[in-house]
């Protein structure tokens, strides 16, 4: 059975939940031993099942193969972090379908967005040892192209601190790559939507510093800014400032991918298990989305921050760096929250508890986060355009199991529904945006089976109350009609996709 692919991914947040942090111990214990760090590993492999559990029904416990099979993601690589030290990593499945060899700890995938904090990282460190402004005008340290001017031009400037948290009111959300073959565009070519590019200008569209809105456009005026004030590209910053010093030597921002990673890379799968057409794409915008790495480096890297900020280890960067980094720059304490390129969890006083960050690039699905307090945390990439489903199920299994992150399972309670009142939402959707299909509603018992072929394939709706049902991956459906006696017009799902009844679909368009 297929689940949900593109469809459900183009909703999938980047936020993290809370969970509660304290003060560091001053002696870290030692890593488990190679028995103990097997035993937890196998923990990770059995036991898993899809977030939403339905109360009073038993719950169908899987092992990490089949829920790889369901997902249809070939590999998953998990790297473990306890008391800020690596303990052990993990590998399921094969790198490639057709070669059929198996992933190792030192394969890379593509980090997607997780580039956003190592790009921070490396902009960060470069600003401790040569003078960079975060607050002033980008204009006024990029060289090679300007920032129209926009509404709040003379009020609030957009600023590399801003851009790095997501708070300069620039547009363009993500970037999806080029194929094989294809010409790729300079930033310049990005941030102005010229060909060769693919996305929209960017443009400023919100007051700057008014709220938090993901930008991969700012991410990608920020490289540019920052390759204009060194006078040098991120792959080679990244290498001198980020990767030698970590020892991060399975990482690079080099695209297409250099020759000593390209040996022992993972393939890219699209969610139906068949290889992503023009295989790996091809990231001109690096910082937000060019990475390649493997699970335990990008801990490297966060396990550096996290010493830095408490003070530990300061020998990379300094405490006052890394503190500024897991500083909040939105302008709420409710999240999601967003320091310097990591996502931060916080609170409701305030305090840090952990920090983080998601990926996903065509193929490649991958996420990274550390408690602060106890130096807890885990990495986890996967080749497969479902992974993130399967990494929300490990990550929900890493809490349960080994008491590590903040994901935890959802318990629903079923509620009967007629067949007159289920009567009103079944039939047939049409969706223009973000793609063109037909949602087909097919009436099941306290609830319907949904097919948005090719993205969605007989998944399974529960109804939980007012017209409102769940499918146990945690997707959600609910319905509108023009007033409360009227028919159901429109149904939309997760929140933002929205599909028009046909029957008043094809009314309209004649």
């Amino acid at each position: 059975m297929k689940s949900t692919t593109k469809l459900a991914s183009l909703t999938l947040s980047l936020c993290l939940a809370s969970l509660l942090g304290c003060a560091e111990p001053e002696t870290l214990p030692l890593s488990p031993s190679p028995a103990k760090e097997s035993q937890e590993a196998n923990l990770l492999k059995t036991g898993l099942a899809e977030r939403i559990r339905i109360e009073g029904q038993e719950v169908d416990f899987q092992s990490l193969e089949q829920r790889q099979a369901h997902y249809n993601v070939p590999g998953v690589s998990l790297a473990l972090m306890k008391n800020g030290q690596l303990a052990w990593t993990m590998q399921s499945g094969v790198k490639d379908l057709t070669t059929k060899l198996v992933i190792d700890e030192g394969t890379v995938f593509q980090a997607g967005s997780i580039s956003k904090p190592a790009f921070a990282a490396v902009l960060m460190k470069y600003r401790q040892d040569n003078p960079l402004d975060l607050d002033t005008d980008v204009n006024n340290l990029l060289t090679s192209w300007q920032l129209p001017e926009h509404e709040w031009t003379a009020q609030e400037v957009v600023s590399l601190r801003r851009l790095l948290s997501h708070t300069a009111g620039t547009t363009v959300h993500g970037f999806p790559g080029y194929a094989a073959g294809e010409p790729a565009p300079t930033l310049q070519q990005v941030l102005e939507g010229k060909a060769p590019a693919n996305t929209d200008a960017v443009v400023v569209d919100i007051q700057p510093g008014t709220q938090m809105r993901y930008s991969g456009g700012g991410t990608t005026l920020a490289q540019l800014t920052l390759q204009d004030v060194a006078n040098e590209s991120l792959p080679t910053m990244s290498q001198r400032l980020l990767f030698k010093p970590l020892g991060m030597t399975r990482s690079g921002f080099e695209q297409p991918i250099l020759s000593d990673l390209s040996n022992n890379m993972a393939t890219p799968y699209d969610g139906d298990g068949a290889p992503i057409k023009g295989g790996a794409h091809t990231y001109a915008t690096l910082a937000a989305a060019g990475m390649w790495s493997t699970p335990s480096d990008m801990l490297k890297m966060a396990s550096s921050v996290r010493s830095a900020y408490l003070g530990q280890k300061i020998d990379w960067i300094s405490q006052a760096t890394a503190q500024e980094m897991l500083t909040n720059n939105t302008p709420t304490n409710n999240a999601p929250n967003v320091g310097i390129g990591f996502f931060i969890n916080m609170d409701e006083e305030g305090e840090i508890l952990g920090f983080g960050h998601g990926g996903a690039d065509a193929g490649f699905m991958s996420q990274l986060y550390v408690e602060l307090d106890t130096g807890n945390g885990y990495a986890i990439m996967t080749n497969g355009n479902n992974g993130t489903q399967l990494i929300r199920e490990l990550e929900i299994r890493l809490k349960e199991a080994l008491d590590v992150g903040y994901s935890e399972a959802e318990a629903k309670t079923l509620v009967p529904i007629s067949q007159k009142e289920l009567d009103k939402y079944i039939g047939t959707y049409v969706v223009t945006n973000p793609v063109n299909i037909e949602i087909v509603l097919r009436e099941a018992k306290n609830g319907f089976v949904l097919n948005a072929l090719p993205y969605i394939e007989n998944e399974r709706y529960f109804h939980e109350g007012e017209g409102r049902f769940f499918a146990k991956n945690g997707s959600s459906v609910h319905f509108e009609s023009d007033d409360e006696n009227g028919p159901v017009k429109t149904l939309v799902m997760d929140g933002n996709i929205r599909g028009v009844r046909k029957e008043f679909e094809t009314s309209v368009s004649k």
